[in-house]
């Protein structure tokens, strides 16, 4: 299986050690992202408009490459200042992959078909160990 991981950029740290468990479980993670050399707490502007045409078609290519992905929700009460993860939730989901959810459901697109839910990394990656997703 191979899932392509969406989350808040400055998470980049924190889901690199979620991509490691799951490799050791047999799980193909796609999300080039995660290895960009751009600090997990730059912001938007900071980069050259090439950059993040580069990245944008990459983030593309990941998640056509991928079977589902694991999206990591944030607290809806919170505000969020970049959003790029819901718009690969929303490419995902027109492509009618399945979607697991790690956290609380964040808008009215996270109730929909073919969106899992998880509340926590770890409950994932036990259904991932006791093959208990659908793919």
């Amino acid at each position: 299986m191979r899932v392509y991981l969406a989350a808040q950029y400055p998470r980049k740290e924190e889901l690199r050690n979620y991509r490691e468990l799951l490799i050791k479980e047999g799980v193909e993670v796609t999300s080039r992202w995660l290895d960009e050399h751009a600090a997990p707490t730059s912001q938007m502007g900071e980069h050259t408009t090439e950059f993040y045409i580069e990245t944008a078609n990459m983030d593309i290519e990941d998640i056509d490459g991928a079977h589902a992905v694991v999206f990591f929700s944030e607290d809806p009460l919170v505000g969020i200042r970049r959003g790029g993860r819901h718009v690969e939730f929303g490419y995902a989901h027109a492509k009618e992959m399945p979607i697991y959810v790690v956290g609380p459901k964040e808008n009215v697109f996270h109730y929909r078909d073919r969106v899992y839910h998880y509340e926590t990394f770890d409950k994932f990656l036990k259904a991932v160990k006791n093959h208990d997703i659908v793919k």
